[in-house]
């Protein structure tokens, strides 16, 4: 087994040796090392505005402290039916229900946010309007395209 020669540097009068890498973690420096794959690499996920935004959109997780999720926001709710779940929900926070009773209000509010197919539809609207954007952008939509805009040119 050949070994890789040390090198002595001099830095400033400070006498440096560099000594060769373990870079397979057998304990053995020198000769032939065996780098495994994704070494060292990192996958880098770059968020978008509009990925982030429809996750938001459907993000329904529970949170830990109220039991309840931010599906509570997005419903939408007849105003009759409004009355009883907040009920509900309000005995669960008092703690006079039991805590696995908000299952059955969550599921309520989770089928009324699609509600004649209104969250599907906002959610291509988002869609639609970022591309619009994106599409305005790439077209050299500056200052001059926003007056004809206002304009109505």
């Amino acid at each position: 087994m050949m070994c890789m020669p040390k090198i002595i540097v001099n830095l400033d009068g400070i006498k440096m040796k560099s000594e060769p890498r373990d870079l397979d973690g057998d304990g053995i420096t020198g000769g032939v090392e065996t780098v495994r794959d994704n070494q060292g690499i990192t996958s880098i996920h770059q968020q978008t505005e509009l990925g982030e935004t429809l996750r938001e959109l459907n993000k329904d997780e529970i949170e830990v402290h109220t039991g309840m999720s931010g599906i509570d926001l997005k419903s939408r709710l007849h105003y009759i039916e409004v009355a009883s779940i907040l009920a509900m929900d309000s005995l669960v926070a008092l703690k006079v229900l039991p805590t696995r009773l908000l299952a059955f209000t969550r599921q309520k509010k989770r089928l009324a946010v699609s509600l004649d197919g209104k969250g599907r539809q906002e959610m291509v609207d988002v869609v639609g309007r970022k591309q619009e954007q994106d599409k305005a952008k790439s077209q050299g939509g500056g200052f001059g395209n926003a007056v004809k805009n206002f304009v109505g040119l």
